[in-house]
């Protein structure tokens, strides 16, 4: 369930909930590090016959995090409550949703691969107190929502194939508008990527960010029942999830959603009954 109390952290849908109201036993969180800026990927170029030189730092690399903390519980039995970190912190092959919730917003999340429950024995333990650190690592540095939002754009038809371009005042070149599109939001104060899934029958589909002016177009037809479900982070065309039909896209004009709010077309030679879903969260730096 969602965490509800500020301050506290929780690793995956069943984990251990840290930080939260005393009650031994419990976990005492004194200081966290990498929710901040992630770090970024820097190089560093001299100018050729002159001073100065060069600073590139446009993206992000993967984000460490480290939680120090207390373990408190009662003496004697404090072995049962480690044996469930270290169970919960145990390495994964997979990511796994790390919450957080801070004061004032809503919950959010990172995805990471836990790097264990980190604590020695000391005369503390005596008392039932431990001194704890949980690690981890997000390969994606986005802190998400941890709420998805769906969005059902249904085939609409005559509805025009074309699309506006970005201009500074409300016009658009490229055909009638319809009713084949609307509104994307993205809460958050980066681009997030999005999976879209094309839900059949229909001929030559087409999903068009007209706020951008980007286009994802398929050279494949869809059976009632069938799925094309695409990935713009994985940059990933799968056929009923499955299957991989990367060769089907025209044109690799991948893109994420930017913050803000998008209008989002999806087209398609015919369709009648078919429909394009959009999953996504809004991401934080």
């Amino acid at each position: 369930m969602p965490l509800t109390e500020d301050y506290t952290f929780k690793l995956s849908d069943t984990g251990v909930v840290l930080n939260t109201s005393p009650s031994l036993p419990f976990v005492d969180i004194t200081g966290v590090s990498g929710l901040d800026n992630a770090p970024y990927r820097e190089t560093e170029r001299d100018h050729e016959g002159q001073d100065g030189g060069f600073m590139d730092a446009e993206f992000e690399k993967g984000r460490p995090i480290i939680l120090t903390g207390d373990i408190f519980g009662v003496p004697g039995s404090v072995e049962t409550y480690l044996d469930s970190l270290k169970a919960n912190w145990a390495p994964s092959t997979a990511l796994l949703p790390f919450y957080i919730k801070s004061p004032g917003i809503a919950e959010r999340l990172v995805y990471v691969k836990p790097l264990g429950c980190k604590y020695d024995w000391d005369r503390d333990l005596r008392f039932g107190k431990v001194p704890v650190q949980f690690k981890m690592f997000a390969e994606d540095p986005r802190l998400y929502a941890s709420t998805q939002t769906l969005v059902t754009i249904p085939f609409a038809v005559g509805a025009s194939t074309g699309f506006g371009f970005n201009l500074g005042f409300s016009f658009g070149f490229g055909g009638t508008s319809g009713t084949d599109g609307q509104f994307v939001t993205n809460s958050g104060n980066r681009p997030t990527p999005l999976q879209f899934t094309i839900n059949g029958p229909c001929d030559s589909p087409t999903i068009r960010d007209d706020t951008y002016g980007h286009v994802l177009a398929f050279n494949i037809i869809l059976a009632t029942g069938e799925t094309l479900v695409i990935d713009t982070y994985y940059k990933t065309v799968k056929l009923n999830g499955t299957l991989n039909r990367r060769n089907k896209l025209i044109d690799p004009d991948w893109f994420f959603l930017q913050p803000g709010s998008t209008f989002i077309r999806y087209n398609a030679v015919s369709g009648t009954g078919s429909s394009l879903d959009i999953r996504y969260r809004s991401a934080w730096r």
